[in-house]
């Protein structure tokens, strides 16, 4: 799994809820910081979803989620938005873009495990 969310804290926050959720996890400060770690990691042992943030530097999260839509190298990366952006125009923007489902903050285990069941991710 690869967490981006430029707040360290959020990020070690996801970080705990997803390894009790058996993922091992690569963290990423914005979304350039995850093009990086996306388009350098092993193909043969690729990431299975990507929780990101909306609100970050350099990069966004709906930046992010269009660029790696573009690029089929990434069709099989499940997209979840993790945000306080919470509005119905920002929810259907997201998913309009090609992420997989929205999460809104703040977060708890119960809703993370939920949306993470939907897209398959766990039992």
């Amino acid at each position: 799994m690869l967490i981006v969310d430029d707040s360290k804290a959020m990020r070690t926050f996801l970080s705990s809820l997803a390894e009790e959720l058996s993922f091992t996890v690569t963290e990423a400060f914005d979304g350039r910081d995850a093009l990086d770690i996306l388009i350098k990691n092993d193909p043969r042992d690729p990431f299975e979803i990507t929780l990101v943030d909306w609100d970050m530097p350099r990069m966004n999260g709906l930046e992010l989620v269009q660029h790696l839509r573009r690029n089929h190298d990434f069709d099989g990366l499940r997209i979840l938005m993790v945000t306080t952006a919470n509005s119905l125009e920002k929810i259907s923007e997201a998913l309009g873009a090609g992420a997989n489902d929205f999460l809104m903050k703040p977060v708890t285990k119960d809703a993370l495990t939920e949306k993470l069941q939907i897209l398959g991710c766990v039992e």
